[in-house]
């Protein structure tokens, strides 16, 4: 489910000491590079361990997608990679 994606990455910005467990809910719109939760460096991490926890690439168009710079856009996006990802991957072996 896209809740559980969204949870993992308010534990990953929790993990990370950038925001509090009890204040995940009041970051999932926020912008986290506007906030300043985010640092070059950080990006480049987050980045690597999405695509390696949950199985997906992004492509440089997903890094200009608006909804990239917040944990609710960006669950999203990782759900919808997801699932076309698994799509395609399936289809191959057809």
């Amino acid at each position: 489910m896209m809740a559980e994606v969204c949870e993992w990455l308010v534990n990953w910005f929790v993990s990370r000491g950038r925001i509090k467990a009890e204040q995940g809910p009041d970051y999932l719109e926020k912008n986290y590079f506007e906030a300043g939760l985010l640092n070059s460096l950080e990006v480049i991490e987050l980045v690597s361990e999405i695509e390696e926890q949950h199985k997906i690439r992004f492509s440089e168009r997903d890094f200009q997608d608006r909804r990239f710079g917040s944990i609710a856009g960006l669950g999203e996006m990782i759900w919808e990679l997801r699932s076309q990802q698994r799509g395609n991957n399936g289809a191959a072996g057809l």
